[in-house]
């Protein structure tokens, strides 16, 4: 049973890389713009599942980091999101904040379009 469920783990992981190495898209994601377009893949678009995947684990490990960071008293958080937010949620703000601050969509690496989104909506008292 073990094995099985190996199996198919690894089948799984080897399916999902290769449909992310089709995505010309992301194999690039450089700015915050490219990260954007991942993000507003069609749910109908065969890619979906590996761009969503790519999408929600990019912005996860940017929150993640962040936490990582500010996890000692040296450092103060910036970001701060109410623990019953979801994943899908952080990824419609993100989204949302990318409509009226284009200017940060073609130069700025894609972590700080992240946390410029997440500040603007769930600032951390204090700020």
């Amino acid at each position: 049973m073990l094995l099985i469920r190996h199996a198919i783990a690894l089948t799984a992981v080897v399916i999902s890389t290769q449909a992310l190495a089709a995505m010309p898209e992301a194999n690039d994601v450089a700015t915050t713009g490219d990260l954007i377009n991942l993000c507003n893949v069609s749910v109908d678009d065969p890619l979906y599942p590996a761009a969503m995947g790519y999408c929600l684990g990019y912005i996860d490990a940017a929150l993640d980091y962040h936490a990582a960071l500010t996890a000692g008293p040296k450092y103060t958080p910036i970001v701060c999101p109410d623990s019953s937010v979801t994943r899908e949620e952080v990824v419609a703000v993100v989204l949302e904040w990318s409509k009226t601050n284009t200017q940060h969509l073609k130069d700025e690496a894609p972590v700080e379009g992240v946390m410029r989104a997440l500040v603007e909506k769930w600032p951390c008292s204090g700020q």
